[in-house]
């Protein structure tokens, strides 16, 4: 065991210990510690055995000193040592050949450093090291973490170690049996969850919904390796195999993800909300239980592959809607804490390519997930603050490599598409987004013209750099590809920044007609948000406006620009007024198909969208005000009509008579009096896009039967609002409403 160092020792500015001073000279005399008493001269000349006996002593003394040294400088050389042991602690040192692969680059504080000390490379970071562990299973330690000042303690880890040989062995106290605890985690992960396994539907609906989500998801955000992930979900359905509760967990998340773009036109609701809607809900909330309970140590890849899953399914299905940007910020810390920002390729941790590729993906799935809730909540993201070392996901198909692949494929040219180009060609607009995202969201300052025309001319710059895949030669392919739907998002995800940009500039444009341009922009990048939408909505392609919110934002985007221009005015906005009426009826089909699917758990967006396409309306003169607000009235409610159309019980019922019946065990709604069955057709329309907007006033039962044409209609006093499951009057009225709360 290495001996302490005394209080009589020195550190000098090299690094080198000195031992106890010692008196003598430098020519092989004898030297004397300092302390002992020099023996008489008279005794030594008058004995010679004495004089030997003093030379012997004299020896003995240099020896210890020398020992002495040597002890110290060892006990150095170890703590030196200690501190290049490999990231997964499997070695001590550093092998030879490491050592002469270090670069002699001198510090940047002038002070010379040992030789075995290796110096990393600019742009590797000393934080690298402190990533331990393999693959999956790493931990990120900052530098200044709470442990690294043990490092500095020279000694302490062989000092334990024998302490623990020499006195806690003897007293039966064995260290930790790990291999056992390893085997014992392994057989809990292998095991599988009953109750999970009871929320599965038949198999012929979970491939269904399987392939559902890997169609229209998986395009975009990277989660999981459809190769490796079809042969588990084969072994999963095989009854020789047991289920791993994890893998349960992941295909529920899925699931849910993808229930309500799965629905039919005769799908049915409990309230306002379909059944399908219900059953992701109650997947959703199944999965982050069953997250909750694992260990936060011990996780693997498909813990995060679920992490992002529910939070995917809670953004396609709408649940808490206000907790978006917390959960998403959540994952962020959680792909930190175990070192995602960093790349594979220069961490020193046991990753092998797969995993690294994986890990990419992972990373670039949960940035994308934060900075879009950044930007929907208008709150900065913690991306901003941060450095993000992970390389980009590479541009290669799934089936290229898997977990045997010792050596990554080459990426294919940015303008080949594969299911990852668009996690490929998005990071190179991160840092563009992030300095958006960082002034929109950071100290309320005054953006001015010039910072908005410099911010504006480098969003275009991104968008002109990306590939041209609208084109129908790029998307008249039999297969699953679809490159029109990355094509889109990757415009989508620029372009949203230039409204807001250029917002505050609308006002201005009556002082001065600099700002017309602003105008422009602001218009343009409206319009062109919802076409792109409308293209996908077209081909059937609905995992986009599912995941976003830009319907909504576009069509009030829309009517207010075109607010501001006067009525005769002949502006190129003005001149396209009904062009825009159009597109804000289109937002409003391709909201009502979503609510049709899902149900209206939203209804502020729905409503603000009627109202605003009202309030153009009169702006334009083609409706009076009051037959504006009888329009959006009735655009509305007969949403609401349809939803009332396909009611069921929450129960599985025999009698089908009483559809609009209440259902009971249902989330109270604050109704004053039961649901009154509505006359309805014996086949209900199929029609899932927008509500006819004029209909015969017999078949609305809130509307008296109308004999002159030439008389407004009349609200039947019989007819409650609360039946249509919310208080309309509060969504509608005017106390308590300030505009601004959607979320």
């Amino acid at each position: 065991m290495a001996t302490a160092a005394t209080p009589g020792n020195a550190r000098e500015p090299g690094g080198a210990t000195v031992g106890p001073a010692s008196i003598g000279t430098t020519g092989g005399s004898s030297a004397v510690p300092i302390g002992s008493r020099p023996l008489p001269t008279d005794l030594q000349r008058s004995n010679g055995r004495r004089d030997v006996d003093a030379t012997i002593l004299k020896d003995a003394a240099k020896d210890h000193d020398r020992i002495r040294k040597l002890e110290l400088e060892v006990a150095q050389l170890r703590g030196a040592l200690a501190k290049q042991t490999s990231i997964d602690g499997t070695t001590i040192a550093a092998t030879p050949s490491t050592l002469k692969e270090a670069p002699a680059k001198e510090s940047s504080l002038d002070i010379p450093l040992p030789s075995f000390f290796p110096i990393p490379k600019r742009g590797d970071g000393l934080e690298f090291k402190f990533v331990r562990g393999h693959n999956f299973k790493t931990r990120f330690y900052g530098p200044h973490n709470a442990w690294s000042s043990f490092k500095e303690l020279t000694g302490l880890t062989p000092f334990m170690r024998e302490t623990a040989e020499e006195w806690l062995r003897p007293l039966n106290i064995t260290r930790k049996d790990r291999n056992k605890r390893r085997e014992d985690r392994q057989k809990q992960f292998e095991a599988p969850d009953m109750e999970l396994e009871a929320l599965l539907p038949p198999k012929e609906e979970t491939d269904s919904l399987v392939a559902v989500y890997l169609d229209q998801f998986e395009q975009l955000h990277r989660i999981v390796h459809i190769p490796t992930f079809k042969k588990e979900y084969e072994k999963f359905w095989d009854p020789t195999q047991t289920r791993c509760a994890a893998f349960t967990a992941l295909v529920l998340a899925m699931l849910a993800a993808s229930s309500c773009m799965d629905m039919q036109p005769s799908s049915k609701f409990v309230g306002i909300k379909s059944n399908a809607y219900q059953t992701a809900e109650r997947w959703t909330k199944a999965c982050d239980a069953w997250l909750d309970q694992q260990s936060q140590k011990h996780r693997s890849m498909i813990h995060y592959q679920i992490m992002c899953m529910i939070y995917l399914a809670k953004r396609i299905n709408i649940i808490k809607k206000k907790r978006f940007w917390t959960n998403s910020g959540a994952l962020i810390r959680e792909g930190i804490i175990v070192g995602l920002h960093l790349d594979g390729d220069q961490v020193a941790s046991r990753i092998t390519p797969y995993y690294r590729e994986m890990r990419r993906r992972i990373w670039a799935t949960m940035m994308e997930f934060d900075l879009q809730a950044s930007f929907d909540q208008g709150v900065p993201t913690l991306l901003s603050q941060m450095t993000v070392d992970s390389k980009a996901p590479r541009n290669i198909d799934d089936e290229e490599f898997d977990e045997d692949t010792e050596e990554l494929p080459t990426p294919k040219s940015s303008t080949e598409y594969t299911f990852s180009s668009y996690q490929s060609l998005s990071r190179q607009s991160l840092q563009a987004r992030l300095e958006l995202n960082r002034v929109m969201t950071g100290p309320i300052v005054d953006l001015d013209w010039e910072r908005v025309t410099r911010y504006t001319e480098m969003i275009t710059q991104e968008i002109d750099a990306l590939p041209p895949w609208d084109s129908e030669e790029q998307n008249a392919t039999n297969d699953s590809r679809k490159p029109v739907l990355a094509h889109a998002l990757l415009h989508i995800q620029l372009r949203q920044y230039l409204i807001p940009l250029h917002q505050p500039y609308l006002k201005l444009r009556q002082y001065n007609s600099k700002y017309q341009v602003a105008e422009f922009i602001y218009y343009t990048a409206a319009r062109d948000i919802v076409l792109m939408h409308d293209r996908l909505f077209q081909k059937g392609i609905r995992s986009l406006y599912f995941l976003r919110e830009d319907t909504m934002s576009a069509a009030v985007s829309l009517c207010s620009v075109s607010l501001y221009q006067p009525r005769e005015s002949t502006s190129l906005i003005m001149s396209n007024a009904s062009e825009t009426l159009k597109l804000i009826e289109r937002c409003i089909a391709i909201k009502e198909d979503r609510v049709l699917r899902c149900g209206n758990n939203d209804p502020w967006g729905y409503s603000s969208m009627c109202a605003a396409l009202g309030l153009l309306e009169t702006h334009l003169g083609n409706k009076t005000f009051e037959n504006a607000k009888a329009s959006a009235a009735e655009r509305f409610i007969g949403l609401h009509y349809k939803l009332l159309a396909y009611q069921i019980p929450p129960f599985a019922s025999h009698d089908t008579g009483n559809i609009g019946t209440t259902p009971q065990n249902q989330e109270s709604l604050d109704r004053t009096k039961p649901m009154t069955p509505f006359n309805t057709d014996s086949t209900p329309s199929t029609q899932i896009g927008a509500t006819p907007f004029h209909r015969d006033a017999t078949s609305m039962p809130w509307l008296l039967p109308q004999t002159d044409p030439l008389q407004s209609q009349v609200p039947n006093p019989d007819f409650d609002l609360n039946m249509l499951g919310m208080d309309l009057n509060e969504l509608w009225g005017t106390n308590g409403w300030e505009g601004t709360d959607f979320m």
